[in-house]
C-alpha cells in the first residue's frame, strides 16, 4: 500500500479568566484654549518630581515605597481607580517611561486633557496577578493630594511604534536576565521587547498602518503588527506570526478593550487609521489600550480546506482539538464543528479529537461517559453530507485526567466505517489497564483496541492518556496513537517577572512523550515496518 503523510491539522487554545475591567471611554479634549482652574499654582516655579525618575530605567521605581511631592502632567485616559498622567517636561531619555498610573480613591471631576499636579502620593508596584506572583508590575503613584490646574489641554503627541518613531525589537523579549526581571540592574530597551515596552509604560503611543495577525479573541483582545507587518521577523503565508527557537516575536502588540470596544478583527485586517492609546501590563502581556475608535478594512483570510484526491489506497488521518466539547451545554457548536469536519478537513479516514467531555460538560457529576456527546457529532456530520463514522473512546477516571473540574475530557479516535477500515478484534481496555503489545503469528497486536498507554505512570497524573487502537485497512495493520500531551499552561509567562520563562510543563511532557516513544519502540521491535501514525495536540513547539 501507499501511505501519504497528510498535514496534520491542530487547533489549541490557551484560555485565561480575565477579571471584568469597567473603564470609561476616552473623550479627546476639544483644541480650545485651556480652562485655568488654579492659577495660583505654577508648576515651573516649584521643585517637581519628574515622572521619568520616578519611573527609572528599570522594571520597578528606584523611588518604590518613598513619598514623592509635586508630580505634574496631563491626564491622559480615565479608570474606575484612577488615571493616567503623562509629564509635559520629558527628560529625552528613552529609557525612562513619561507616563504613570495614579492610583486614587475619588478622582472627583478629573477628566482626559486635564493639567493636574500631585501635591503628594506614595510610589507603589502594584502586581496585577497578586503579591508574589510571576508577574511584572506596574509603576503607580497612591495619591494623596492632588489638584486641577486647568481644563481641555492637548494631549502630549503619542510616541511613534516603528518606521518614523522607536525601533520595536523584532526577536528578543530578554537575553540577559536571569532571574527577576524587577531586580534586574541591566535595562536594554533597544534589544529586549521586555525593556522596551516597559520603558512606554503608561504613556501614549502610536502604531501605524497596523496589521491584523491575529483575529478578535473572546476575549476582545487582538494581535497587531506595525508598518504592514515590515519589520515583522516572520509571516506565514497567512498573516500570522511564526514562532522560532529563539524568536518569540517581540514585534506583536497586544490591542486591549480598555478604553474602547474592540470589534471582531480578522486576520490580515489593514488598518486604515493610526491606532493611539496607552501601554499598560496585564495577565502576563504588556498591553496597548486603544483610546480612539479603530479605524480597519477586514481581513479576507478564510479556515484552510485541504485538497487531496482520495484513491482506494490511500488513508488521510487527521487531528482536531475540540475544545472542552459536550453537548448538552454548548449544542449550537455541532453544527460548525461538523462543517470543519466535512469542508475544511474533507472527510479524514480517522480523525483524532481531543478534549472531548463527558455528556454533562463541566458538571461535576459520577458521569464521566461521550457517548451523547459523540453520538450528536456524527450525527451533525450527517446532516452536514459527511460520511458514517463511528468512534473508539475509553472513558476516564473520574476528574484523574486534567481539564476542567468535572469535565472528564479525552482523546477520542473517529473513522469512516465506508473506506475498509476495521478495527482490530481484540477486548476493549479501561480507565487503568495498560495497553500491550503482543506478538500473534509473528505481528505484533495490541491487547486491547482501543487501549490506554501507561494510564497509571506518574507521567500522566492529571493529564489525558494517550489512546492507541490498531485498524485493519485493505489487509494492512495501521496504529494510531491519539495524544493530548501535558498542557503549557503552568509555565511562566513569555513576558513574566522571571526570566527566562520557567517551563514548569516540560517536564512532564517529555517524560509523556518518552513512555510514547518507548510504545512505538514495542511495536517496530516485533515489526520494523510497521505503519504507526502518532498525532494530536502536542502542546509543545
Amino acid at each position: 500500500m501507499k501511505m501519504y503523510r497528510r498535514r496534520l491539522f491542530i487547533y489549541c487554545c490557551l484560555i485565561f479568566s480575565l477579571t471584568a475591567c469597567n473603564f470609561n471611554t476616552i473623550h479627546a479634549p476639544t483644541q480650545t484654549e485651556p480652562e485655568v482652574i488654579a492659577a495660583e499654582i505654577k508648576p515651573e516655579t516649584m521643585q517637581r518630581t519628574p515622572i521619568s525618575q520616578i519611573q527609572g530605567a528599570q522594571h520597578r521605581s528606584p523611588l518604590e515605597g518613598q513619598t514623592v511631592t509635586n508630580v505634574y502632567g496631563i491626564v491622559t485616559g480615565i479608570t474606575v481607580s484612577g488615571f493616567y498622567l503623562q509629564d509635559l517636561l520629558p527628560d529625552m531619555d528613552e529609557a525612562t517611561s513619561e507616563g504613570i498610573f495614579i492610583a486614587a480613591h475619588s478622582i472627583g471631576t478629573v477628566r482626559v486633557g486635564d493639567e493636574v499636579l500631585i501635591a503628594s502620593g506614595v510610589v507603589k508596584e502594584f502586581n496585577p496577578a497578586g503579591v508574589g506572583s510571576n508577574s511584572l508590575t506596574i509603576t503607580q503613584i497612591q495619591a494623596n493630594d492632588f489638584n486641577i490646574l486647568s481644563k481641555g489641554n492637548p494631549l502630549p503627541e503619542p510616541i511613534v511604534l516603528g518606521e518614523g518613531g522607536r525601533t520595536i525589537p523584532n526577536q528578543v523579549i530578554a537575553n540577559d536576565i536571569n532571574g527577576y526581571a524587577g531586580k534586574s540592574g541591566l535595562f536594554d530597551p533597544q534589544e529586549d521587547g521586555l525593556d522596551f515596552y516597559e520603558s512606554l509604560e503608561g504613556m501614549r503611543v502610536q502604531v501605524n498602518q497596523a496589521l491584523a495577525v491575529s483575529p478578535t479573541s473572546k476575549y476582545r483582545e487582538v494581535v497587531v503588527v506595525a508598518d504592514k507587518g515590515k519589520n515583522a521577523t516572520v509571516l506565514s503565508s497567512r498573516g500570522t506570526l511564526v514562532i522560532r527557537a529563539n524568536d518569540f516575536n517581540p514585534e506583536r502588540i497586544l490591542l486591549d478593550d480598555a478604553f474602547i470596544n474592540i470589534p471582531d478583527i480578522q486576520v490580515g485586517a489593514r488598518f486604515t487609521q493610526s491606532i493611539i492609546g496607552i501601554i499598560s501590563y496585564d495577565f502576563g502581556n504588556f498591553r496597548l489600550l486603544p483610546t480612539e475608535k479603530l479605524q480597519f478594512s477586514q481581513g479576507n483570510v478564510h479556515k484552510e480546506t485541504v485538497a487531496y484526491s482520495l484513491e482506494d489506497n490511500h488513508l488521510v488521518v487527521a487531528t482536531y482539538n475540540v475544545e472542552n466539547l459536550d453537548a448538552q451545554t454548548n449544542p449550537q457548536r455541532l453544527p460548525q464543528l461538523a462543517k470543519d469536519i466535512v469542508t475544511n478537513l474533507g472527510n479524514p479516514d480517522v480523525l483524532a479529537l481531543q478534549e472531548v467531555q463527558d455528556d454533562d460538560g463541566a458538571l461535576d457529576s459520577l458521569v464521566t461517559s461521550a457517548d451523547v456527546t459523540l453520538a450528536a457529532l456524527l450525527e451533525a456530520i450527517r446532516q452536514a453530507g459527511g460520511p458514517e463514522y463511528a468512534w473508539l473512546s475509553i472513558d476516564p477516571e473520574r476528574n484523574a485526567d486534567g481539564g476542567l473540574e468535572g469535565g472528564n475530557i479525552r482523546n477520542v479516535l473517529l473513522y469512516r466505517t465506508d473506506r475498509g477500515l476495521d478495527p482490530t478484534s481484540a477486548p476493549a481496555g479501561d480507565a487503568t489497564s495498560a495497553v500491550q503489545v503482543l506478538v500473534r503469528d509473528g505481528k505484533p497486536q495490541l491487547s486491547m483496541n482501543p487501549g490506554r498507554i501507561s494510564p497509571s505512570s506518574y507521567a500522566f497524573r492529571d493529564s489525558r492518556k494517550p489512546l492507541a487502537a490498531q485498524f485493519n485497512f485493505r489487509g494492512e495493520d495501521i496504529f494510531i496513537i491519539a495524544n493530548h500531551l501535558n498542557s503549557k499552561g503552568e509555565d511562566g509567562a513569555l513576558y513574566g517577572d522571571i526570566q527566562p520563562p520557567l517551563l514548569l510543563s516540560e517536564t512532564q511532557r517529555i517524560q509523556q512523550a518518552n513512555i510514547i516513544h518507548d510504545f512505538v519502540l514495542q511495536i517496530l521491535a516485533v515489526d520494523p515496518q510497521a505503519s504507526i501514525v502518532v498525532l494530536g495536540d502536542l502542546n509543545d513547539f
